[in-house]
């Protein structure tokens, strides 16, 4: 995912755009500013800030079997008739309201 700059908290020092390797980040009326087409998603640019100001987060990806060791079993999805911890009770303490 591309980075997110939130201008509310950008001080315009600019060490993003001196670390950024394919050089897509400028300044603009001293803040950060990406262009979001060329950025090649590295993520260097949020580990360097020195206060926060850019936000970056990998995709949730599962993990694909393409091989055995990386195998991992899915739980069963929680229903609600398989649940065990947290289900409300109702006013006669088994889930039911009448």
């Amino acid at each position: 995912m591309v980075p997110r700059i939130d201008v509310f908290r950008c001080d315009g020092c600019g060490v993003c755009v001196k670390r950024c390797p394919p050089k897509v980040i400028g300044l603009i009326q001293k803040k950060a500013a990406i262009l979001v087409d060329l950025c090649e998603e590295c993520g260097i640019c949020a580990e360097v800030c020195p206060i926060d100001a850019i936000h970056f987060r990998l995709p949730n990806q599962a993990v694909h079997e393409s091989h055995e060791a990386y195998f991992v079993p899915r739980q069963a999805t929680p229903n609600p008739g398989n649940w065990k911890v947290g289900v409300p009770l109702g006013y006669d303490g088994e889930g039911h309201s009448e």
